[in-house]
């Protein structure tokens, strides 16, 4: 009987073992204040719950954030009238579109639905829409906080008010086909200074201006003006509440237990704060991560998105992702290749590249195998989700305005 008792206990051993990660025990829980310690040390850092970082020349001010959150959801921006900042950055989508190529003027349906009856007219965006929630935030070439931080996914802008008009200017974002590049903004901007309510809020907005101005509605609604008051819109959009910012203010059960493992393995075994660290999780510098490539790429190489490497950098760099708010900004990458976080995870547990002209021996050194377990993934996983602020973002800053003073339908 003993022998029979034994032989079925070791079998029983071995379908248990066969069943890989799924049956294996749970990662230990780390001690909350020592793995808090340790999070903080390794370079992670709550949100601010104010924005930190206004240039002299835009401060900030209750009336150029109104401004800026009228002129954001204003479909009068776009060449055709037809979308708006928005479009392709809905709150309900945590300030992205949802897709994994924006499409511009001249399309219809919002986020996912959003379709075009000719898949190249407009033409396609090449890059995936980032969300927008803290870009007030950017470092640049460190997780610091500046008001010339890193935009865009090459990096191809540096501080808010040197990026909001761009896609005023963009025949596949906002321009269209209904003028030319070289008079985009100065058309929008002729636009607004015809509709009363906005030539208001602009003196309401920019005092001093409106003071010089002297009653010169040319003077005083500018593409100055206009960019200053949607960067001081966008510096508004700030997430600090999620159990994440939380946790590493002291509140010990802000995270749950499988968060806490993935926090550790975050900035342990997964080595994520090489890159991702600061407030909010990114170094803003470029790196070689293997990618594969989608979408139609840039105009200098059809097919192909060399990233930063349009700018003299090495090829196919890309600023490393902010991941605030991740778990409801998919897809993810700069072309949108991974369709969920486990995707990234495991891509990223790979640690080989998957772009056919990047050997692994040109990725970064941060690059490389992991090793983690199914558990693990999910853990890490878990981990990612705490960072969503719930709390914050249902303030109506934060929500599309009830009308806009252009008249035109709202992106919603």
């Amino acid at each position: 009987m003993r022998r029979r008792l034994a032989m079925l206990s070791a079998a029983a051993a071995l379908l248990l073992g066969a069943c890989g990660d799924d049956a294996a025990p749970p990662t230990a829980t780390p001690a909350p204040d020592s793995l808090r310690a340790r999070a903080l040390a390794a370079g992670l850092a709550p949100i601010p719950e104010r924005p930190p970082v206004y240039p002299a020349d835009n401060p900030g001010s209750p009336e150029k954030a109104e401004l800026g959150h009228l002129l954001f959801f204003d479909p009068i921006l776009s060449g055709a009238r037809d979308a708006a900042c928005s479009t392709c950055h809905l709150p309900r989508l945590a300030f992205g579109d949802g897709r994994q190529f924006p499409l511009g003027t001249g399309a219809a349906g919002l986020g996912p639905d959003r379709a075009s009856a000719d898949p190249m007219r407009p033409r396609p965006m090449p890059r995936n829409s980032p969300t927008v929630f803290n870009v007030g935030l950017h470092g640049s070439g460190s997780p610091e906080p500046t008001q010339n931080g890193m935009m865009f996914w090459g990096g191809g802008a540096f501080g808010l008010e040197a990026q909001v008009l761009n896609p005023i200017a963009a025949d596949n974002e906002l321009r269209g086909e209904s003028y030319p590049k070289a008079v985009a903004i100065d058309s929008v901007v002729a636009r607004l200074r015809r509709i009363p309510e906005y030539v208001e809020r602009f003196r309401a907005a920019f005092p001093d201006e409106a003071a010089a101005a002297r009653g010169d509605v040319e003077r005083l609604v500018t593409y100055i003006t206009l960019r200053r008051a949607l960067a001081a819109y966008l510096r508004e959009l700030i997430t600090p509440q999620a159990p994440l910012d939380r946790f590493l203010r002291g509140d010990a059960d802000a995270l749950d237990a499988e968060q806490k493992a993935g926090l550790a393995l975050f900035i342990g075994k997964a080595r994520c704060v090489a890159c991702h660290r600061g407030p909010e999780l990114s170094d803003f510098a470029v790196h070689v991560i293997g990618v594969r490539q989608e979408g139609i790429g840039r105009d200098s190489t059809p097919g192909d998105d060399l990233g930063h490497g349009e700018n003299g950098d090495r090829p196919y760099t890309f600023r490393t992702a902010p991941l605030r708010q991740v778990a409801e900004t998919a897809p993810y990458f700069h072309d949108g290749v991974a369709a969920t976080l486990e995707d990234v995870v495991r891509f990223k547990n790979r640690g080989v590249s998957e772009h056919p002209r990047i050997p692994d021996a040109e990725l970064d050194p941060a690059v490389r195998p992991l090793g983690l377990t199914d558990l693990e993934v999910r853990q890490l996983v878990a981990f990612l989700r705490a960072l969503s602020d719930t709390i914050t973002i249902k303030q109506p800053l934060f929500q599309p305005p009830a009308r806009v003073p252009s008249g035109l339908e709202v992106p919603r």
